[in-house]
């Protein structure tokens, strides 16, 4: 997993603007996940330990998709639970517009998952069609 510096995690369930490791993602990967980042905070339970958006398209370069947000709970690390962040569409529209900077090998995908985490780290895969 990649790293961000917290600076602040929770007033109120917000976070601050993450900022990159130096063995860190793409920038262009870093500044979508900073813009995600909060919004995701807003909305997740208290507790929670793991967020998830789960990015799926029909086929790669779609417009449009699937996406879902779960979240896991201290309780409950391994029953992950439905969450609205502060916009159901702004987080995947990010990361969809993100395609523009990537390779264009790399922009095939069909499928993202973003996982952050209450320290601050964080995962950032994609599925590619067969």
């Amino acid at each position: 997993m990649k790293r961000f510096a917290l600076t602040a995690l929770v007033a109120a369930a917000l976070c601050t603007p993450l900022a990159a490791a130096a063995q860190a993602a793409e920038s262009f990967e870093v500044e979508a996940l900073q813009k995600i980042a909060p919004c995701l905070a807003q909305g997740a339970p208290p507790d929670w330990l793991r967020l998830y958006m789960i990015v799926e398209l029909d086929k790669p370069g779609d417009a449009t998709g699937g996406v879902r947000y779960l979240a896991t709970r201290e309780a409950t690390p391994d029953q992950p639970e439905a969450f609205v962040p502060c916009d159901i569409r702004m987080p995947a529209l990010t990361l969809l517009a993100m395609r523009e900077h990537q390779a264009p090998e790399r922009r095939r995908w069909t499928g993202a998952r973003v996982v952050l985490l209450r320290d601050g780290s964080f995962s950032l895969g994609y599925d590619f069609p067969q």
